[in-house]
């Protein structure tokens, strides 16, 4: 092949590593949000997190256009897609642990009018709610001016502001991995102003700069090549980052340790991951696996953090090996939210609060119709995120 690989066109009007990418990227987030993963695999979930959501933002941006839509239909049907099933399962969950008394009517009501990672549960909710306003901020930037991005160098002049920006307004609010309180609060407070904003929005300069990336670079994602020196640069340049400084990248947690290098180690990741998601498109069963999940991600982000709450101390209880536990659980996580998706689309009450409304004019048919960051779509989604 020369030292490189032409990314495999699929069927459709879109590339099949698109969507092997939706699904690889949620195996990832279920991979971090696993106890007994990150208590096995330390160094990998910590290699794996340093790249994890800004591969998702950036995969988003790629998919997203912004010229054949208004701010307002923006606004309402991603708001239909992600923030009501968002919304359905915190009252859902909600009501579910008051009724043994671990939450009150003021915790759910604060997730509902305060979305962010400490104040919702599950965590990765968070990362749906963000993902709204990032697409309304994000049309909003693109279809402000044409004049403020008609040229290569206004458009990376606009990425630098943001990604500079980013990092010092994330860096003005508390770090929860410092600061344990502000990884979950429960009620009205003024100390919720500096654990971080409703939506998340302290973090949206800096996820507007990974989204608005692959939103520029759209077109060369889309005919994607791997070249191996690239790649094997972009593994080193990983790996000294990781193993060498140990630089994490935490959205949830307002951590992000430094402006440049992070942000060089996440680029190299998102590197790595589109060389990984271009050769799997040669492997059709693995291909045909994880275009599956990628169709799922929405609701594998919405549940699988219960279901491994839930699993993993009946697993624990009889299986004392790591190893196996991540092996069952993981699958698990997966395919048991993959069954309650199938089941929704085949519920007219369940699709109509659970599914975007396209599913109830179509009769259900391919969520891949959809935009794909729903994965995951995905995540936030995270006690680390």
């Amino acid at each position: 092949m020369s030292g490189e690989a032409i990314a495999y066109q699929g069927s459709g009007s879109r590339l099949a590593f698109i969507d092997i990418a939706k699904g690889l990227g949620i195996i990832l987030i279920v991979l971090g949000h696993n106890p007994a993963f990150l208590f096995r695999f330390p160094d990998v979930a910590d290699f794996l997190m340093a790249f994890r959501l800004p591969f998702f933002f950036f995969m988003a941006g790629v998919t997203f256009s912004a010229q054949t839509k208004t701010l307002k239909q923006v606004a309402l049907q991603r708001a239909d897609a992600w923030l009501k099933p968002v919304m359905v399962v915190v009252v859902i969950s909600g009501l579910l642990h008051a009724v043994f008394g671990e939450r009150s009517p003021q915790t759910i009501l604060l997730g509902l009018i305060y979305p962010a990672g400490f104040t919702l549960n599950p965590v990765p909710l968070w990362f749906l709610a963000h993902l709204w306003l990032l697409y309304v901020f994000s049309t909003l930037l693109l279809r402000a001016d044409k004049l403020l991005l008609d040229s290569p160098l206004k458009r990376v002049v606009l990425l630098i502001a943001l990604a500079a920006g980013g990092y010092y307004v994330m860096d003005a609010f508390v770090d929860a991995s410092v600061v344990p309180a502000c990884r979950n609060q429960s009620e009205f407070s003024a100390s919720l102003l500096a654990c971080g904003l409703p939506f998340s929005a302290d973090l949206l300069l800096m996820t507007s700069f990974y989204f608005l990336l692959g939103n520029f670079l759209a077109a060369r994602v889309k005919q994607f090549r791997v070249h191996l020196a690239w790649a094997l640069v972009a593994l080193v340049a990983m790996a000294i980052f990781q193993f060498g400084f140990s630089y994490t990248i935490d959205f949830n947690l307002r951590h992000y340790d430094t402006p440049v290098a992070t942000t060089l180690q996440a680029l190299c990741g998102i590197y790595l991951m589109l060389c990984v998601c271009t050769l799997l498109c040669r492997i059709e069963p693995a291909a045909r696996i994880l275009r599956y999940f990628g169709a799922a991600s929405l609701f594998i982000l919405l549940f699988h953090v219960s279901i491994l709450h839930t699993i993993l101390p009946l697993l624990q209880r009889d299986i004392h090996s790591s190893v196996i536990i991540v092996a069952l659980s993981v699958p698990l996580a997966l395919c048991l939210p993959a069954l309650m998706w199938e089941l929704c689309k085949r519920s007219k009450v369940l699709s109509a609060i659970m599914l975007p409304r396209k599913w109830q004019r179509t009769g259900g048919q391919n969520a891949q119709q959809h935009d794909p960051a729903a994965a995951a779509a995905a995540t936030a989604p995270v006690q680390k995120s």
